[in-house]
């Protein structure tokens, strides 16, 4: 139970902070860690938008250092790096969640602070299936579990890239969809335009693998035990290419940009499944041992 509450603390954390980016709200409280020097500020929907973002988080590191505690105590050697390794990045993420705000949102950093937070969701998943009492901590990157790894990887890169075509200012750079106004490839692939291409052409590749995946569920009857699995995958996937036009088409509207996020992160939990489905049945590499 606290791993499930924690995952989805982080669910909701991230796809608040999406939506803070999408009302332009996030330095609504211009100073950190109180805003404007209280514990309660004034009342504001946006600065009530960045305070929420900041008591999330409060509550979300707490559950996470919880079950950091409690994972450390039943795994065994080598797997004790994952819960020390989400400790850490959450002192990080807290360090840069500051820097974030005092140094108002800077492209890098606030690129880097999402794409930790991103990982520890990643974590904390990782740590809510393998609790170390029922079920051992394993991984595994030999067959199937590499190729579903693998996507995977390619998700988070993807959604990297998306919160930096958002932080740089590039998410209208191609005003239309699915094509730019030049057609499918812009005359100019410079600046903004190539940042939110490349987003585009990534996007695209995952789709296009996944659809493979799909295929190949379908085919091989060694696969079609996932078929299940990889078939919401799809449709989540399906689903992002629309929302994904929506938040061209509607300007980067805040709900949709916040749905898109949802989606990613649904797709990363999809593909998780997936790949500890395989570790478990190749029995993986057991930390614990």
């Amino acid at each position: 139970m606290l791993g499930r509450v924690t995952v989805g603390l982080f669910f909701v954390l991230l796809v608040w902070g999406n939506l803070l980016a999408g009302l332009k709200a996030g330095l609504a409280c211009p100073d950190w860690p109180l805003c404007y020097g209280k514990v309660l500020p004034p009342f504001r929907v946006d600065i009530y938008m960045e305070f929420l973002h900041r008591v999330i988080a409060a509550v979300a590191g707490v559950f996470l250092v919880a079950l950091c505690l409690r994972r450390y105590r039943y795994y065994r050697g080598a797997a004790r790096a994952i819960p020390l390794l989400a400790v850490s990045f959450l002192a990080v993420e807290v360090v840069l969640g500051g820097a974030v705000v005092l140094l108002h949102i800077p492209l890098q950093i606030t690129t880097i602070h999402f794409m930790l937070g991103l990982a520890i969701f990643l974590m904390a998943v990782y740590m809510a299936s393998f609790d170390g009492v029922y079920e051992a901590p394993a991984f595994s990157l030999s067959g199937r579990s590499a190729l579903f790894f693998g996507v995977g990887a390619m998700v988070f890169l993807l959604a990297t890239l998306g919160a930096y075509v958002r932080h740089s200012d590039a998410g209208l750079a191609l005003a239309g969809w699915p094509f730019g106004p030049d057609g499918i490839f812009p005359n100019v692939l410079t600046g903004h335009v190539l940042i939110h291409f490349s987003h585009r052409v990534l996007a695209a590749l995952v789709f296009m693998t996944i659809v493979a995946l799909y295929a190949a569920a379908a085919l091989d009857r060694h696969f079609r035990e996932d078929k299940g699995l990889v078939l919401a995958l799809l449709l989540l996937a399906a689903g992002q290419v629309v929302v994904g036009g929506l938040v061209v088409l509607t300007k980067l509207y805040f709900l949709a940009t916040g749905l898109h996020m949802a989606i990613a992160l649904g797709m990363l939990v999809v593909l998780f499944h997936l790949w500890a489905r395989e570790v478990r049945r190749g029995k993986g590499l057991l930390w614990g041992a």
